[in-house]
């Protein structure tokens, strides 16, 4: 079995999130055992886990692990179910409600805005009006982590409890020696012992440690471990006290100058991997290019580099009617991309007012959640450059598929990716595209003068000519469109399958001792 360990899993999912559930799928239908594994914690994950398509016995969480509460009936929590003190009056706060004993507040309950007004979390006043504890409720219904706050309003402790609730860890947060902020772990009867951890990645190793020698997910042989977040993850991986096949997996360009692939420096999200290369079993490069750069690079470690790209073209996509070209939303421009300053929006919004003398009918959509409020600055940008009626940021949607099916062209300026899941998902669904030629993945893609244009990166003038003169010949954009369709085969299951299986090959064949 192979896990697929991230950080989290959250609601605006990145390209990350969508190669692993796109992986996790692949492996489902091929029938190869897998899950996607996390370490942070949310009372509402498994509506995130649902939303994503996940089936809970296919995705295991650190919290869940040591809570036993994997697998856990839903039930619904509602204000009847808490029995609090009738003698409490009751004021209403929108959905929710404060609970005063005399003129003193005591609670606070928070409802979730769905039709059941299930509980989310109780909160516990004192007779001052501070803050005394936070219980929060997980969404398939029962008391998952009980939050204690000290008198500055911080919290100092978090009991999480099992469905029974039992207190199955806790966390302290204090100051060490030099009053700088720390916490501890304490797990309580697990396997019949407690256990005590200095920080939240040692916890990480033990619980990697558990899962390496758990029955219940060794009975189809050893697990192997994919890293999708190897500078959250790397250390507690190759610091575990049981030996098992891992790799690393790269994600997006691995060196900060890609015109120095020998000696740039390292991208901070793969260095510290990299920096102790010799203790994984594999790296997986998602290009051809970006594998014989690492090679070429760290060949002689002697460490296998696998090529496997991350997105994946479902066999249903594949068999779907193609749109007619004629039926989509003449001279419709998107970008799918989070608002990021290497997605480089700004490029593409430079641009556009050449685009607009052109084509004065073009519309571009921007799709995408921010980082770091940069939609801000691409927003400042479109109000200085008057292109207010031609640009709309559309934020992140969870049905990215529409998108590409009313859309003429797809834009992609990047200065850096590594295979872009949005260039593939875009293909398969016909979806003529201009990209950069950039280090790595449009060119593994693009199929230039074929099914779209590969730009110069840095060359706003040629991304402008090059959108032009697409949507200025018709015949020309439906003919790369009808041959979009044919070429995205190359990213078919089968097809990523076989590159899978040579990794699963290389799998060690006992389970860890």
């Amino acid at each position: 079995m192979l896990l697929f360990l991230n950080d989290n899993l959250q609601r605006n999912q990145s390209g990350i999130e969508h190669a692993q559930i796109k992986r996790l799928n692949l492996f489902k239908k091929f029938n190869q055992p897998a899950k996607i594994v996390t370490r942070q914690y949310s009372n509402e994950l498994h509506l995130v886990v649902e939303a994503a398509g996940i089936k809970d016995q296919d995705f295991i969480n650190l919290f869940d692990y040591f809570q036993n509460a994997c697998l856990v009936p839903h039930r619904i929590v509602k204000l009847q179910d808490l029995h609090l003190n009738p003698k409490w009056k009751r004021k209403a706060d929108g959905i929710s409600y404060n609970y005063y004993d005399g003129k003193t507040r005591v609670m606070y309950v928070r409802r979730r805005n769905d039709r059941d007004r299930s509980i989310i979390n109780l909160q516990y006043f004192d007779h001052f009006g501070k803050l005394l504890k936070v219980v929060w409720y997980d969404n398939r219904g029962f008391a998952s982590v009980e939050q204690l706050y000290d008198w500055n309003g911080q919290i100092a402790v978090e009991n999480y409890l099992r469905p029974d609730g039992q207190l199955a860890l806790q966390k302290v947060n204090f100051k060490d020696r030099r009053q700088q902020k720390a916490t501890s772990y304490h797990l309580f009867n697990w396997r019949g012992q407690d256990w005590q951890f200095a920080n939240f990645d040692e916890l990480t190793r033990f619980f990697y440690d558990q899962l390496a020698v758990d029955p219940a997910l060794n009975s189809d042989g050893p697990l192997g471990l994919v890293v999708d977040r190897v500078y959250e993850l790397g250390w507690a991986v190759l610091n575990m006290h049981h030996r098992v096949f891992r790799v690393m997996q790269l994600h997006n360009d691995h060196v900060n100058n890609p015109n120095d692939m020998l000696h740039s420096t390292l991208n901070y999200n793969y260095q510290w991997g990299l920096d102790h290369l010799k203790d994984w079993d594999g790296i997986i490069a998602l290009t051809p290019q970006q594998q014989a750069d690492v090679q070429a690079r760290f060949g002689k470690q002697g460490v296998k580099i696998y090529r496997i790209p991350g997105p994946i073209v479902a066999d249903e996509v594949l068999a779907a009617p193609h749109v007619d070209f004629a039926k989509r939303q003449r001279d419709l421009v998107v970008m799918v991309a989070r608002l990021s300053p290497e997605k480089q929006q700004d490029h593409l919004l430079q641009a556009w007012p050449k685009i607009l003398q052109q084509v004065p009918d073009a519309q571009l959509e921007l799709w995408g959640y921010a980082n770091d409020n940069f939609d801000q600055k691409l927003k400042a940008q479109v109000s200085a450059e008057q292109i207010e009626n031609s640009v709309t940021f559309c934020g992140y949607t969870t049905d990215v598929n529409a998108v590409y099916e009313r859309a003429q062209l797809l834009i992609l300026p990047s200065r850096a990716e590594g295979l872009p899941l949005s260039l593939v998902e875009a293909q398969s669904h016909g979806l003529p595209i201009v990209a950069n030629d950039i280090k790595y993945g449009p060119a593994d893609v693009v199929i230039d003068q074929r099914d779209g244009l590969l730009t110069e990166n840095g060359d706003i003038d040629g991304l402008a000519q090059a959108i032009i003169s697409l949507l200025t010949n018709q015949t020309r954009l439906a003919e790369f469109s009808a041959h979009a369709y044919q070429d995205s085969a190359r990213y078919s299951a089968a097809n990523v399958m076989k590159l899978w299986n040579e990794l699963l090959d290389d799998m060690p064949k006992e389970v860890a001792d």
